[in-house]
């Protein structure tokens, strides 16, 4: 999630500029590739090692670790500004080992695990229409630094898409290549 800046009192989320979903793939057994290929089956998901397999006959490629970029959206008010390419360019840069903390302290921050569980005041007589959303405490933060969470070592980065002008160009102005 790429995201606005950070305001010192703020008290929601900032403003989300772009989002990117990835799916971790690959690192499958040659042998259960090599039975699906004969039978001419290919289990769900993995879709670019399985693609790759059957397609170039490589059995090989399928135990490859990769992640394949599942969907990129851009808030629509900010579109065609650059973000889209950014929130890619910062995805490889994390892969890559290369991705580093903007923070002032290196020290992550963790939530308090003493933190009381609920506060919200439901009781069995609320209804919707009458009940007062609070926010709850003690619940795992939503967004995480990328500097906190460690990146898993990847032999490819891709992403399968339905084909257009727009989108070819968009893919290959980020250095991603068709395969042939």
């Amino acid at each position: 999630v790429l995201l606005g800046p950070l305001r010192a009192n703020a008290t929601g989320l900032p403003e989300i500029l772009a989002v990117v979903q990835v799916c971790l793939e690959g690192g499958l057994a040659k042998a259960s590739v090599l039975n699906s290929l004969q039978r001419g089956r290919s289990a769900d998901g993995d879709l670019i090692p399985w693609t790759v397999s059957q397609q170039y006959q490589d059995s090989a490629f399928a135990g490859l670790n990769g992640a394949r970029v599942v969907r990129l959206a851009v808030h629509p008010a900010l579109q065609s500004m650059g973000y889209g390419s950014r929130v890619l360019s910062q995805l490889a840069d994390y892969y890559q080992g290369e991705f580093t903390s903007l923070r002032e302290t290196d020290t992550p921050t963790a939530p308090s695990a003493s933190s009381s569980s609920s506060s919200s005041s439901s009781s069995s007589s609320a209804s919707l229409l009458s009940e007062r959303p609070m926010p709850r405490k003690g619940l795992p933060p939503l967004l995480s630094p990328l500097a906190d969470r460690p990146a898993e070592p990847l032999h490819y980065l891709g992403v399968s898409y339905g084909l257009t002008t727009s989108l070819l160009r968009f893919w290959l102005r980020g250095g991603y290549r068709t395969a042939d």
